[in-house]
């Protein structure tokens, strides 16, 4: 109940002028029924009693009445449907859709890393339509309380007595619908493993990866044997299913005709005997109608809403994320970064990514991060980039500790190219744009950006369109990292990070690429992640990771001499280069 009660609110908050038109324009079908069977009663009583005393308008005013109520209550109807579809609930799509983005972009990044979270933004928007959902069952379920209240307060306006009539018609389709709803729910609880197992067999059986597996194994049988066992298994307990609604079907269509023959009964008897009108009888047999299909729709609604409230909780699972950020924004000094004994574990993680790190970044600095895959590089470079904070251990940036320093403060000063980079279906010129969109657009700068990369232009890149299921050009993925390294020159930041810059690129033409980043670089500090070691001589530190910890760190004549672990993957590269360029040249 408080989950739907906090839907309403979330709901209502968006718009309460457009929710309260929408209630109003639904209110005539709460209320108009009433007066429709109060007309057709008068309808019914003048025409039992028709004498010439009367003139003839006196007999059809209340015709006329009726005719232009049910016209009143048809276009309420329509009005209200479609204001709810276009009016009122679209607009609520996208306020929900806002508060998604609004909280989502207040989050550290670091959760970004994190599938759990992931799956929480994911499940937060597909769970936003049930919110919608829920308020209009909501508003649904009012009009049909409503309903029932003004119908049966017309009833007894005729005689009390007319309360047990009321009772008779509602009674057994309440408990009908009880019993289904608690039968429905152990149906689908004791589906559940079937349909799952039998859903889980059809995509090993219809996915690409899977399906190539087990047709090279011959093993297709044995799955498909496997779907039909869950096949099976669910149609015996379906058709158990069936069995047993229509036993309890006939049972309670007993019920309901006898209660139905004993409020026939009394509607007969109290027309005998005076105490209802001919016009107060053919109401009742109106009435009967009415009763039920409200009282089916009431639960039905309910049942809905309940459903629907429980599927919109992951949107409230986002909405009540802990945003931590600082406070302080980050300037940059002669110190860009320092990292004491720091750790840091991913969200939901069970080891530790980086353990016991300490070193400084000066303004200026070249810095190179090498080590294997898996070591740990890129971890430590969203580390020094404001991307993650430590978990253990003191962390400053610009002289601040980290976790004073608002996220996008740092950012600020920061161009990037990161591992996984963005592949964007927009023009060659917004692709490049993105970098830095506080500016206005600059075509000589983003053609320039372009040819620094080496992305050569055939036209002009504002008409360039890449992606081609919108009918533009697509690009191999070296040619989306030249373009993501485009970005980078065309965001001109004192901080430059690079996460494996070249890893799409030929080896043998990445050196032309590090050539560029090196004027790129110019006085800025450059800190790059790459297991590709021909591109860091020139740093003026470089620091080897290996299992989350810094195994060394000097410059490049430094570590050559100490020969150790960076010795050896150099020379371990230097000879996978000569033999990629024998096989090359012979």
């Amino acid at each position: 109940m408080k989950n739907i009660i906090r839907i309403l609110k979330t709901v209502f908050s968006i718009s309460p002028l457009r929710m309260a038109v929408y209630l109003l324009l639904c209110l005539p079908g709460a209320l108009l029924p009433a007066v429709l069977l109060s007309l057709q009663r008068q309808v019914v009583d003048n025409a039992a009693s028709l004498t010439q005393d009367f003139s003839l308008f006196h007999y059809m005013k209340p015709v006329l009445l009726l005719i232009g109520v049910y016209m009143v209550l048809k276009l309420s109807s329509l009005v209200s449907k479609q204001y709810m579809e276009f009016g009122y609930f679209r607009y609520v799509f996208m306020g929900l859709d806002a508060k998604i983005h609004k909280k989502s972009a207040q989050i550290p990044l670091e959760y970004y890393d994190c599938a759990q979270y992931y799956q929480i933004v994911q499940n937060a928007k597909q769970s936003s339509m049930f919110l919608v959902f829920t308020a209009n069952l909501s508003v649904l379920l009012f009009v049909l309380v409503c309903n029932l209240l003004s119908v049966g307060g017309y009833l007894a306006s005729i005689n009390p007595l007319l309360i047990i009539f009321v009772v008779l018609v509602s009674v057994p389709v309440i408990i009908e619908k009880l019993w289904d709803a608690k039968y429905q729910a152990g149906l689908m609880q004791d589906l559940a493993q079937p349909l799952r197992r039998k859903n889980y067999a059809f995509s090993l059986l219809s996915s690409e990866g899977s399906k190539k597996e087990l047709s090279h194994y011959g093993a297709s049988h044995y799955i498909a044997g496997k779907y039909l066992e869950a096949c099976s298994e669910v149609n015996l307990k379906e058709c158990r299913q069936v069995w047993q609604v229509g036993r309890t079907g006939i049972i309670f269509a007993g019920v309901k005709s006898l209660l139905r023959f004993i409020a026939v009964f009394i509607m007969v008897w109290m027309l005998v005997t005076g105490r209802i009108t001919i016009g107060g009888f053919s109401v009742l047999l109106a009435s009967f109608t009415v009763l039920t299909n409200s009282f089916t729709q009431l639960f039905s609604h309910a049942g809905e809403i309940l459903h629907t409230s429980v599927m919109s909780a992951s949107f409230f699972t986002l909405m009540d994320f802990d945003i931590k950020d600082g406070t302080e924004d980050m300037e940059i000094n002669s110190g860009i970064a320092h990292l004491e004994h720091v750790f840091y574990k991913y969200p939901g993680a069970k080891d530790y990514a980086l353990k016991d790190i300490s070193l400084s970044v000066k303004k200026g600095e070249k810095i190179a991060i090498a080590g294997e895959n898996g070591a740990g590089k890129t971890t430590l470079e969203k580390l020094l980039s404001g991307f993650l904070l430590p978990s253990e251990g003191l962390m400053e940036m610009g002289g601040i500790p980290r976790c004073r320093l608002r996220e996008n403060s740092i950012f600020r000063h920061i161009s990037a190219v990161y591992q996984e980079f963005g592949h964007y279906k927009l023009t060659l010129a917004q692709n490049v744009y993105l970098a830095d969109t506080i500016q206005e657009m600059d075509i000589g700068k983003i053609c320039n950006a372009l040819e620094q990369a080496g992305i050569s232009v055939p036209g002009n890149p504002e008409e360039i369109l890449l992606g081609r299921e919108f009918g533009g050009t697509g690009l191999s993925g070296g040619q989306w990292q030249r373009l993501a390294l485009a970005r980078s020159y065309y965001r001109e930041r004192p901080v430059l990070f690079l996460d494996e810059p070249t890893a799409s690129i030929d080896p043998l033409e990445e050196m032309a690429i590090y050539e560029r980043i090196n004027e790129l670089a110019g006085e800025r500090t450059v800190i790059m992640a790459t297991h590709r070691l021909g591109a860091v001589r020139s740093a003026s530190k470089i620091i080897v990771m290996e299992d989350g910890k810094i195994v060394e760190m000097g410059n490049f004549e430094q570590l050559m001499k100490k020969q150790g672990r960076f010795y050896c993957m150099w020379n371990e590269q230097a000879q996978w280069y000569k033999e990629g360029l024998r096989k090359e040249y012979n």
